[in-house]
Order: structure tokens, then C-alpha cells, then sequence
């Protein structure tokens, strides 16, 4: 269950449910910076139902520029991620497009100059639904030589083939702890009333009840409406940073459960007593009181 942060310096905290008395605490914190070797890969839906928030129902004589408010979108989504890619560029595609939407639309790769740049009035052809497995298999494919590749997948409606997705999401976190491909994170941003909460949840929660539970955290899933600005996107990305300084996490019985005092990774994880209300965490010259309930 995702707690509420007492902290921006914070991305995601998540307090699992309790078992044998114990409760496991995922804590990432935020970070802005360029990542050596990451690629990064954009996909946006290119479903019909996508048409009126790229202002393609109106015909182009009568077409103002703010009628598509969906160029505003990409081009502040991909220079943004273009901060974080390791050579500054991202790939975008149209996804979700053609007959089945199964089909795929690549716009190469673009920095953020070209990004400025480029008008992005939606795919050449419509898609007749939101299939993920497609873009997600092109954008491995694509990126298969990278060391560190995320995967950003923007979509207003409900996922066509998400249990063949869950199935090949298993496939590559298997692979990723094999040292058969690089590290991974895939995020599924969901936008509009069509969008499936269950959906979100559970590729977000796939690897629990798996052999794969606790080792790899694949997925994330966030709705739109809930993001108060774009940072949000990487509160769940474990960019396998040494942040240096100390840390020491305490429980609410004044119990220490956690220790670092010569820097700390940016993902912690750590157990706590069932019950626990919340944590006292002594983080580079701060004290921050974190509620777990």
C-alpha cells in the first residue's frame, strides 16, 4: 500500500502486507539526473479514442493549434525524459495504432531540440484498440543492447492484451536477474475516465505470489489525474545510484531498522514490526518523521 510522503526529497513508499509479524518498507528517493547508458523509449496511444486529444475530429482548415492539446504533452513528456537519457535523446512511437491496434509507429530518435521541433498530430492510422504487447516488444527489441532501459507507455483506454503483457513481463524480469539484459523499468501512465485502475494495479503488483517477488519491480502504474508534476514519473525507478551521507531509519518504538553512515542506495527496503504507525528517518542532516498508516 502506497503512504502518503512527509517529504518531496521522497519518490514512492510502499508498506507491504504484514507476514510472520513483519512488514517489508520500499523507499525510493527522487533524483534528477543523467543516467549513464539509459535509453529511454516513449509510446503513445494512437487508439481512435485518442483522435480528439491530438484535435484530429476537426478538419484541418478549421484546426487550431490548441485543439491539440496532446502536442503540448509529448513534447514536455519527451524533454523531459530526455534529461535522464544517457546521450539526451528518447524514441517515440505511436502505439495501439492500425487494425487491432497491434500495430506500431516510429518516430525515431529525437533529442530535445528536435522534440521543439517536430508537430505531433497523432499516427497515420488510427488503431481499433490499445494492444501493449506490440510496443513493448519493438522497444525491446530495439533497445536490446541497452544497460539501463525504461519504457514510458501513455494510454486513455483499457489494455487489449494484458495478460499475454503479464506473461512476457515475467519472461524479461527473469532475464534482467539472469544478466541477460540490462536493468528495466516499465510505467504505465493512464490518462481520461476510460483507463482501468485494476489494470494498473495489476501489472504494478505482477511479481507477488511469483518466485520473482521481491527481487525485480518491473512495472509501475500511475493515473494521470493523480500526478501533481512530472517528477512523479520516476518516484518508482531504482536508477541504481550511491547517494553519499548517512541515513538511519528508527521505528516508532525507537527500534533501528535501517543504517547507512557512509552513503545509501536510492532504493531502501527494510522490515518493521506489524503495526508499526510510523518511522523517524535521519537522512543527511534531516529528521523526518514518516507515517506508515
Amino acid at each position: 500500500m502506497p503512504v502518503q510522503k512527509a517529504s518531496d526529497i521522497f519518490g514512492d513508499i510502499t508498506v507491504y502486507p504484514a507476514k510472520d509479524g513483519k512488514q517489508r518498507v520500499e523507499m525510493y528517493i527522487r533524483l534528477q539526473e543523467k543516467v549513464e547508458g539509459m535509453q529511454i523509449g516513449i509510446g503513445i496511444d494512437g487508439s481512435a479514442s485518442m483522435r480528439k486529444m491530438f484535435g484530429d475530429t476537426i478538419p484541418k482548415f478549421a484546426r487550431r493549434p490548441e485543439d491539440n492539446v496532446m502536442q503540448t504533452v509529448v513534447q514536455r513528456l519527451c524533454s523531459y525524459a530526455c534529461e535522464y537519457s544517457g546521450d539526451g535523446s528518447v524514441s517515440p512511437i505511436y502505439w495501439a495504432t492500425g487494425i487491432g491496434g497491434k500495430e506500431i509507429e516510429s518516430l525515431g530518435k529525437l533529442d530535445s531540440e528536435a522534440i521543439q521541433a517536430r508537430s505531433f498530430e497523432g499516427p497515420r492510422k488510427w488503431g481499433t484498440g490499445t494492444a501493449l504487447l506490440p510496443p513493448l516488444n519493438h522497444l525491446l527489441t530495439e533497445c536490446a543492447g541497452a544497460s539501463w532501459l525504461v519504457l514510458l507507455f501513455v494510454t486513455d483506454g483499457v489494455i487489449s492484451d494484458l495478460d499475454a503483457v503479464v506473461a512476457r513481463s515475467l519472461e524479461v524480469g527473469q532475464e534482467v536477474l539472469d544478466g541477460k539484459r540490462g536493468k528495466c523499468k516499465f510505467i504505465l501512465v493512464g490518462c481520461g475516465e476510460e483507463v482501468s485502475e485494476e489494470q494498473i494495479e495489476k501489472l504494478d503488483n505482477m511479481f507477488d505470489g511469483t518466485p520473482l517477488e521481491g527481487r525485480i519491480d518491473l512495472w509501475d502504474g500511475k493515473l494521470a489525474s493523480e500526478m501533481a508534476d512530472l517528477s512523479e514519473i520516476w518516484d518508482e525507478v531504482d536508477f541504481g545510484v550511491q547517494i553519499p551521507g548517512a541515513v538511519k531509519i528508527s521505528d516508532d518504538q525507537g527500534r533501528e531498522v535501517l543504517s547507512h553512515p557512509d552513503g545509501f542506495p536510492q532504493r531502501m527496503e527494510f522490515s518493521v514490526v506489524e503495526g508499526t504507525k510510523s518511522v523517524k528517518i535521519e537522512i543527511i542532516g534531516q529528521t523526518i518523521e514518516q507515517v506508515l498508516q
